[in-house]
C-alpha cells in the first residue's frame, strides 16, 4: 500500500491543519454499456498555462472491475499524450485543501455516481483501425499501461463509426458533440487500457499542446454524467486564474462555525451554498497563493507551512515541489531526490524555463538540443525514475513550469459542482481581475458545544484582546489542542477504513476530517 500524503501544518511542538473533502470529477466522455459494471467516480485534473504550451492533467477512478476501458479527449493538432505520476495529484490535493482552526477559547484558565473522461470499451483487445473512411491515424503509440491513438477528421460523422469498430461504445446523440469539436477544428486523442491490465494500474495521464489554450471540454463531461458532475481544477500560472465564462465565487469564511464535539466545522456547508449560486454554473476559488509550488509558504496560525508525507514518523519538507518528489520516492515511481536542490535554488528565478526536448520525447532522447543564455532548462526540475520504470519520471513540475518564469507562478484552486445545463459550453479560464491571494487556512469566527472540550468554555470573538495573566499562550494551545484531537480521530478512521480494503482500491486522496 502506497505511502499517503497529508498537508499538515506545524507550529512546534504541534498544531495540524484538518483536511476537509473534496470530490472531483470531469473531462472528457463517460459511456459506459448496460453490460459492464463500470462507474468513473471521480476526476482530479490540472492545468498549466503558457505563452508556449498548454498542459492537461488528469486523473481517473473507478468503482467496480470494468472489462475494459476507455478514455476520449478533444485535443487541438499537435498535441502529445505523456504519462504522469500519482504522486502529482497526491500532493496538490492535499496541499491545497481547505483547513478550518477551530476558534480561540477561554476555558477559565485554559482553551450519486458521476461520469467524466471515461469511455468504456466493448472489449480488452488493442485498436483496430486504420486511416481511412475519412478519418486519419496521426499517431499510435504506448503510454505505461495505456495504449493510445492521435484520431484527426474534417468529416461529421465519420469518427463515430471509428471509434465504435475499434471497440468504444458511443451512446446515441453524442454524435452531435463530436461533430461540434471536428467543425471547430479538434484532433482527438483515445485511450484504452492495454491487455491484463487492472483498475489499480490507472495511472494519471497528460496532454501538451503547443500554444495557450485555458479550456477545459465540458461538453464532452456531459456525455454519461448523471445530474451533475462534480470537478476540481488545478491552474498553475502567472497569476491568479477564474472562470471566464461561468460565475466565480468564494467560501465565506467570516461565516464559519466550530462544532467542538465533533471537531468540524461547516465549512462543507458553505461550500455548497456558495457553489449553487447562477443555477450551480459557478466557480469557487479555494486557494490561490503566488509562490505558492517552489516556496515555503508563510502560515498566520503556525507560522510556516510544512507538508508531511509519512503521517506516522511526521517527516515533513517545507515546499509543495518537494512533497511532491518524497511522495514520488514513497510511491516507488523514483528513486532519485536530485532535482530538490534546483526546486530551492531556483525558486525565485525570473528566467524563463524552456524544454528543449521535441514534443513527446523523453528528457534523454538524443534529439533534445540546449537551451539559451538566460533561459532554464526543464529537466534540471526532473527526478529520475525507479528501476522498474522506464517512461515515467517525476517530471511534473518540469512540465508544468515550461513556458513561465520560477518567481511569478500561482497555483489556484477551483472548484464546481455543475449540473447537467451547465455542460452546454466548455470551461474557459482567464486571469482573473481580481490578483489577491485566497488561502485554503482559515479559522471558525464562532464555536458550538465548546463545553465538550473544556467545562465553563467561552468563545472569544474575533480581534479579542490578549487574555490577561498570561492567558493568551495556554489559550493558544488550546487551539492546537483541539485540532491534533480532530486529527487523531480522522487519522484512525483513514488507517481503519484502509485495513478494511484491498490494497488496490487505496487511492492516496486525503482523509475527509
Amino acid at each position: 500500500m502506497k505511502t499517503s500524503f497529508l498537508a499538515l501544518a506545524f507550529v512546534a511542538p504541534l498544531g495540524l491543519g484538518l483536511l476537509a473533502p473534496r470530490d472531483a470529477s470531469a473531462c472528457g466522455a463517460c459511456v459506459v454499456p448496460p453490460q459492464v459494471n463500470t462507474i468513473v467516480t471521480s476526476h482530479r485534473m490540472a492545468l498549466s498555462v503558457s505563452p508556449k504550451q498548454t498542459v492537461l492533467w488528469d486523473q481517473i477512478r473507478y468503482s467496480g472491475d470494468p472489462e475494459s476501458w476507455g478514455w476520449i479527449l478533444p485535443v487541438k493538432p499537435g498535441a502529445v499524450v505523456e504519462l504522469s505520476t500519482d504522486a502529482w495529484f497526491e500532493t496538490l490535493d492535499a496541499a491545497t485543501s481547505a483547513t478550518v482552526y477551530p476558534p480561540p477559547t477561554n476555558c477559565g484558565g485554559g482553551s450519486g455516481p458521476s461520469c467524466g473522461c471515461g469511455s468504456a470499451l466493448s472489449d480488452a483487445g488493442g485498436f483496430e483501425g486504420s486511416s481511412g473512411g475519412g478519418v486519419t491515424v496521426v499517431h499510435r503509440g504506448t503510454v505505461g499501461p495505456f495504449e493510445t491513438v492521435t484520431l484527426s477528421t474534417e468529416t461529421p460523422g465519420v469518427l463515430d463509426d471509428w471509434l465504435t469498430k475499434a471497440g468504444f461504445a458511443i451512446p446515441a446523440g453524442s454524435s452531435s458533440v463530436i461533430d461540434a469539436y471536428i467543425a471547430e477544428g479538434f484532433d482527438f486523442i483515445a485511450l484504452k487500457l492495454l491487455p491484463n491490465k487492472g483498475v489499480d494500474e490507472m495511472k494519471p495521464v497528460r496532454v501538451v499542446s503547443p500554444g495557450a489554450n485555458p479550456t477545459l471540454p465540458l461538453r464532452m463531461v456531459a456525455i454519461g454524467t448523471g445530474a451533475s458532475v462534480g470537478i476540481t481544477l488545478f491552474v498553475i500560472s502567472e497569476g491568479r486564474f477564474a472562470a471566464k465564462n461561468f460565475g466565480n465565487t468564494q467560501v465565506p469564511s467570516g461565516l464559519l462555525s466550530w462544532d467542538f464535539a465533533t471537531g468540524s466545522s461547516n465549512y462543507s456547508t458553505l461550500r455548497t451554498s456558495a457553489l449553487a449560486d447562477n443555477g450551480g454554473a459557478t466557480w469557487a476559488t479555494t486557494f490561490a497563493i503566488p509562490n505558492a509550488l517552489l516556496n515555503q509558504l508563510p502560515s498566520d496560525f503556525t507560522g510556516s507551512r510544512f507538508y508531511t508525507v509519512d503521517p506516522v514518523n511526521f517527516t515533513s519538507v517545507g515546499t509543495i515541489a518537494e512533497a511532491y518528489v518524497k511522495q514520488g520516492v514513497n510511491n516507488n515511481e523514483a528513486t532519485d531526490q536530485g532535482c530538490i536542490a534546483s526546486l530551492q535554488s531556483l525558486a525565485q528565478s525570473t528566467n524563463m524555463v524552456v524544454d528543449p526536448c521535441p514534443a513527446g520525447k523523453p528528457s534523454t532522447d538524443p534529439s533534445c538540443g540546449t537551451v539559451a543564455a538566460g533561459e532554464i532548462d526543464a529537466r534540471v526540475f526532473e527526478c529520475g525514475a525507479a528501476d522498474d520504470i522506464t517512461e515515467a519520471t517525476l517530471d511534473d513540475i518540469a512540465t508544468a513550469l515550461t513556458g513561465l518564469h520560477p518567481k511569478d507562478v500561482w497555483v489556484t484552486r477551483l472548484e464546481a459542482e455543475l449540473p447537467q445545463a451547465a455542460l452546454a459550453d466548455d470551461l474557459v479560464v482567464e486571469a482573473s481581475a481580481t490578483q489577491t491571494q485566497v488561502d485554503n487556512e482559515m479559522q471558525a469566527h464562532t464555536g458550538t458545544n465548546v463545553d465538550a472540550f473544556c467545562p465553563s468554555g467561552v468563545v472569544l470573538p474575533p480581534g479579542s484582546p490578549a487574555a490577561p495573566n498570561g492567558k493568551q499562550e495556554r489559550d493558544r494551545m488550546v487551539v492546537l489542542a483541539s485540532v491534533m484531537a480532530a486529527f487523531v480521530t480522522a487519522l484512525a478512521r483513514r488507517f481503519g477504513r484502509a485495513a478494511r480494503q484491498p490494497a488496490r482500491q487505496s487511492t492516496g486522496q486525503p482523509t475527509p476530517a
